[in-house]
């Protein structure tokens, strides 16, 4: 596998269109914008990561960014193998999620597959 260096907020900026990244032409993430909405779909992540903070962790650490896609309108939306998975931002509806994270600008739509990306992430 090759190395490269991919800005962590450059999906931010993607104003329409769509990204693949493949790896041994295997798909490992695909990057897409419709309208207001930047998607993330994660097919399959080639490494593990040891020493990793556990989910919780990472989404009140999203709540930062959550806030800041709100304020500009714009939702991220992740996906696992097509099935959404968390919404960030503008278009969520936190319901119970709000008493984890403490934000209205994350919605969990599927804990178990947020537990089962949580674990390749």
């Amino acid at each position: 596998m090759k190395s490269f260096d991919l800005p962590v907020n450059f999906l931010y900026y993607l104003e329409s269109g769509s990204i693949k990244i493949t790896c041994d032409n295997s798909p490992m993430i695909n990057f897409r914008v419709e309208g207001n909405s930047k998607i993330i779909d994660v097919e399959d992540i080639p490494i593990s990561i040891s020493k990793k903070p556990g989910l919780f962790k990472k989404l009140s650490v999203a709540k930062g960014l959550a806030k800041s896609l709100k304020q500009d309108n714009i939702t991220l939306e992740v996906r696992l193998h097509g099935e959404t998975v968390l919404k960030l931002g503008a278009d969520t509806n936190p319901k119970l999620a709000k008493i984890v994270t403490l934000s209205d600008s994350i919605e969990i739509t599927n804990l178990k597959l947020l537990k089962k990306l949580g674990g390749l992430i």
